[in-house]
C-alpha cells in the first residue's frame, strides 16, 4: 500500500492582505501570527418540496443558495500586524512620525482630500519621509521629484491613493525617520459611507490541490476584543468576522513571520479618570478586557451570482471589564452608583526604545461602569467591574463626528501597509 499523503496542522499559517474592491482576493502581503483560526463555509441550500405523489415532506431537491464564511480567529497581539484588525473594524487612522530634526516646512496652499500633490514654500528632495499635518489628520507620506521654483510642487509617491485628510494652507511639513517608529491612531470611521477597508484571509492548510491554501476575501470583522492577565498571559485578542465564500488561493503563498515579539500582560497599565500614568494610574487591576462590536450585514441581490453584493457594516459598540484585587477602597462600585463616567485608559508597552518600540495604547473618554461586584473568593477583597463606552468627539479621528474608542499603536511598520 502506499504512503497516504497528509499534512501536518502545525505547519498552518495565515496571510493577510487589504483589498481595493470589496470580495476581490488578493495575494496576501503579511503573515499573521495566530494560535486560533476557524473559518467556516456557510452555503444555504433551497428545498424543493413540491408534492409528487410519495410519502415525503422534506426535500425531493435541494439548490444551492447563497453563501458566505464565518471566521473566529485570535492570538498574541503584535505591535506590527495588529493594525490590519483595527483598520478593518475601526477605519479611520491618523499616522504620525518620528521627526529627523530638519528640513521642515509649511504648505504654501490648501490640499484637498485625493490629492497626489500637496505645494510647499520649501523644496523637499525626492525619497524624503514626511509627515503633513498634526493630530487627528496626519499623514506620512514618501515624497517623488519636486517641480517649481517657490513655492513647490511636491508628488506624494508612497502611499498611493493620495490624501486621505483635507490640509489647510501653513500646516507643517516635517521630515520624519524612515525606520521609525511610526503612531497609528485608529478610530470609528465616519465620513462617506462609513465603511473601512476589507481584507483576504489565505489559509495555506495544505489540503488545497495545487496551492495549498484556501482564500477568504472580502473578511469583515464583527467584534476585535483585546484581553490581559498580568499574572499568567501575553497581551492578546480574539475576533470574529464574515466573509465572501472560501475559494482556491491563486498561487501558493509563501510564509514570512515577524521577528516582532508579542508583549506579557504584566506590562500593561491601566487608568481611570486619566492617563495610566501619575495621580490617576490604579495599581490593583489584575486582568481584564477591552471588546469592540460591530454590526455586519451580508447582502444578497438578483444580480446572478451567490456572493454578497456588500458585506455592510453598520454600528459600533464598546464593552469592558476589569478585576480589581487587594484594593484600598470602593472607587469602582462609586464610579457606578454615582454615574461618574471617567476615563479609561489602557497602555501595554514592551518597554523598548526607537524603532523597537510596541506600544498599544486604547482610550475611551467617557466610560459608564454599570456592573461593580465585590469579589471575596481570594485572600484579598476586590471587585469585579465592567463599564460600556460612550461615543464622544474626542475619541473622534480626521474622519468626524463621534468614536467611543481610540486605539494607537506605535511600531516600525511602513505608512500604507495595513
Amino acid at each position: 500500500m502506499p504512503t497516504p499523503t497528509t499534512f501536518a496542522s502545525t505547519k498552518q499559517f495565515i496571510g493577510i492582505a487589504p483589498e481595493s474592491s470589496q470580495g476581490t482576493p488578493v495575494a496576501m502581503t503579511a503573515t499573521q501570527l495566530l494560535t486560533t483560526f476557524t473559518p467556516s463555509d456557510k452555503p444555504t441550500y433551497l428545498k424543493d418540496q413540491s408534492w409528487r405523489g410519495s410519502m415525503g415532506t422534506d426535500a425531493f431537491a435541494q439548490i444551492l443558495g447563497v453563501g458566505t464564511a464565518d471566521i473566529g480567529l485570535g492570538g498574541p497581539v503584535y505591535g506590527d500586524t495588529v493594525g490590519y484588525w483595527l483598520r478593518n473594524i475601526l477605519g479611520d487612522v491618523a499616522v504620525t512620525g518620528t521627526p529627523t530634526g530638519s528640513g521642515s516646512t509649511t504648505l504654501s496652499a490648501t490640499a484637498a482630500a485625493g490629492a497626489s500633490s500637496i505645494s510647499t514654500v520649501a523644496t523637499i528632495p525626492a525619497g524624503t519621509l514626511v509627515q503633513i499635518g498634526s493630530g487627528a489628520t496626519a499623514e506620512v507620506f514618501t515624497t517623488g521629484t519636486p517641480s517649481g521654483a517657490g513655492p513647490y510642487t511636491i508628488p506624494l509617491t508612497t502611499p498611493t491613493g493620495g490624501l486621505v485628510f483635507s490640509h489647510a494652507s501653513a500646516q507643517a511639513v516635517v521630515p520624519v525617520q524612515s525606520a521609525g517608529p511610526f503612531t497609528y491612531a485608529w478610530s470609528l470611521l465616519n465620513s462617506g459611507g462609513g465603511q473601512p477597508v476589507s481584507h483576504t484571509l489565505t489559509h495555506n492548510l495544505g489540503t488545497t490541490a495545487t496551492v495549498g491554501a484556501r482564500q477568504y476575501p472580502g473578511l469583515c470583522l464583527s467584534a476585535c476584543n483585546f484581553t490581559f492577565n498580568a499574572e499568567s498571559e501575553l497581551f492578546a485578542w480574539t475576533g470574529q468576522g464574515t466573509s465572501w465564500p472560501s475559494v482556491p488561493a491563486g498561487a501558493a503563498p509563501t510564509a514570512n513571520p515577524t521577528t516582532v515579539l508579542p508583549t506579557a500582560s504584566w506590562r500593561t497599565k491601566v487608568g481611570i479618570g486619566g492617563p495610566a500614568s501619575g495621580g490617576t494610574l490604579v495599581n490593583t487591576v489584575t486582568d481584564g478586557e477591552v471588546n469592540i462590536a460591530r454590526e455586519l450585514l451580508p447582502v444578497f441581490t438578483t444580480t446572478g451570482v451567490r456572493t454578497p453584493y456588500i458585506i455592510q457594516r453598520g454600528g459600533l459598540s464598546v464593552a469592558g471589564k476589569l478585576n480589581f484585587l487587594a484594593v484600598a477602597d470602593e472607587s469602582v462600585l462609586l464610579y457606578m452608583l454615582n454615574n461618574t463616567q471617567p476615563i479609561v485608559q489602557v497602555v501595554c508597552d514592551n518597554g523598548l526604545a526607537g524603532a523597537a518600540q510596541i506600544v498599544v495604547q486604547i482610550d475611551m473618554q467617557q466610560c459608564v461602569f454599570t456592573q461593580a461586584d465585590p469579589d471575596t473568593s481570594k485572600a484579598a477583597v476586590g471587585y469585579q467591574g465592567s463599564f460600556q463606552a460612550n461615543f464622544n468627539t474626542t475619541n473622534a479621528g480626521g474622519s468626524g463626528a463621534m468614536s467611543p474608542i481610540k486605539v494607537s499603536v506605535t511600531c516600525a511598520v511602513p505608512p500604507g501597509s495595513f
